[in-house]
């Protein structure tokens, strides 16, 4: 039995506080130098030693079919490591280029899609939802900021159980917009705009939308021409259909029990197909490893906004609860000093998390999910701790 930290776990108030416990451990202080871009430098022996070590025990408990892992180390080493299968029947090794679903990473994407068009001027962070989409309880109050900050308040659409059976048994089911906006409006708002901060993916299927309609192109047209072509991102997109561009491994979505624990004497499921208009901008994109960690680069160091828009982006607010440096701001999550996000969809986990003052970095994707479970994001917190032991045991 394994449990992975769950996106309801994780961004909720009451449970939040003991991931947080975990979390806490996670934050380096000093180390080996400021890193810089990847190079051809290798870990010493004994902090291979560890870091295999350390992921070994997380990957065993992860219950991931497979999975790639990018570390940069503070004197800009790198380590790379592939462990188990993409594909459960024949046993075929996991490849680290395979093209991955990258879940809820795309809301990056579509958070500087939208401060891009802040930048030019074609939007402005404090414009109001009832501009497009009056008919969103409160949208006369909510802002553009506060949806890229999660604190407008709207309804979480894939928190919504009738939606969540639906998607569960049909990924590649037809959606629309609409039909998400008519989720949203059945369910009460979570709480007044501004007045919490907490993860909602209503807000970024929402801003994928605006940015499409105030751009005049599709969301896909969008992310790429304003994001993945100027970051320089040759293999991730925002695909036309359910399907994944070949290679990729088989993804596979497990069974969990209501306590969040992944049940072993169960076979997976094969999920590779799901339709990217549930997701949208808040889940979308395909990407591989090299382009996830080369993207948490171009995130962190702000080379695509203007330097004030970036420095708004990176002022975060914590998640309710926390009483740690755990939090959100404009499309970018903060784990105690540790930027980026993580991403969880049916048969695929994956998470990038940079610290700016060292340049540390850790980027993974995996073949194995729910649609809320973060296998990759467990592990990433395991070899965080390790390249920085002083802080104590990173989970409990």
């Amino acid at each position: 039995m394994t449990r992975d930290l769950t996106r309801r776990t994780l961004f909720g108030a009451a449970s939040g506080a003991l991931t947080l416990s975990a979390l806490a451990a996670c934050s380096p202080r000093g180390g080996e130098g400021m890193g810089g871009p990847a190079s051809t430098v290798t870990p010493t022996a004994q902090r291979a030693s560890g870091l295999e070590a350390a992921f070994d025990k997380a990957f065993t408990a992860s219950g991931l079919a497979g999975c790639a892992v990018r570390v940069r180390l503070p004197n800009g080493a790198l380590w790379l490591r592939t462990a188990g299968v993409a594909d459960l029947d024949t046993e075929e090794p996991y490849r680290a280029g395979d093209s991955v679903r990258i879940a809820s990473i795309t809301k990056t994407f579509t958070a500087t899609a939208v401060l891009r068009m802040v930048d030019e001027r074609m939007l402005a962070l404090d414009d109001t939802l009832d501009r497009w989409y009056p008919q969103v309880p409160n949208a006369s109050e909510i802002t553009l900021e506060q949806m890229l900050g999660m604190r407008s308040g709207i309804a979480d659409f894939t928190a919504d159980a009738r939606f969540d059976e639906r998607f569960a048994a049909d990924p590649a089911m037809p959606w629309s917009l609409e039909q998400t906006l008519q989720v949203i409006l059945r369910n009460p708002p979570s709480f007044a705009p501004g007045a919490e901060v907490q993860y909602c993916d209503s807000n970024y299927a929402l801003l994928g939308a605006i940015a499409a309609r105030v751009d005049g192109a599709s969301l896909a047209e969008v992310i790429a021409r304003r994001v993945i072509e100027p970051a320089g991102l040759f293999d991730t997109y925002y695909p036309d259909d359910d399907a994944i561009r070949s290679p990729h491994p088989q993804g596979y979505v497990p069974e969990v029990t209501s306590a969040g624990a992944i049940d072993p004497t169960v076979p997976p499921t094969v999920v590779n197909e799901v339709n990217p208009a549930v997701p949208a901008g808040a889940g979308a994109l395909i990407s591989t490893l090299d382009d996830v960690a080369a993207w948490g680069d171009v995130l962190v160091d702000g080379r695509l906004l203007g330097p004030l828009t970036q420095a708004r982006r990176l002022q975060t607010q914590r998640f309710e609860g926390q009483t740690l440096d755990f939090g959100y701001g404009l499309g970018i999550t903060n784990f105690n000093e540790y930027l980026g996000h993580d991403g969880a969809i049916f048969g695929f986990s994956s998470v990038v998390l940079t610290r700016p003052e060292t340049g540390t970095q850790i980027a993974m994707v995996g073949n194995t999910s729910t649609n809320s479970t973060t296998p990759t994001l467990s592990i990433a917190v395991a070899l965080i701790d390790e390249i920085d032991p002083s802080q104590g045991p990173a989970a409990g």
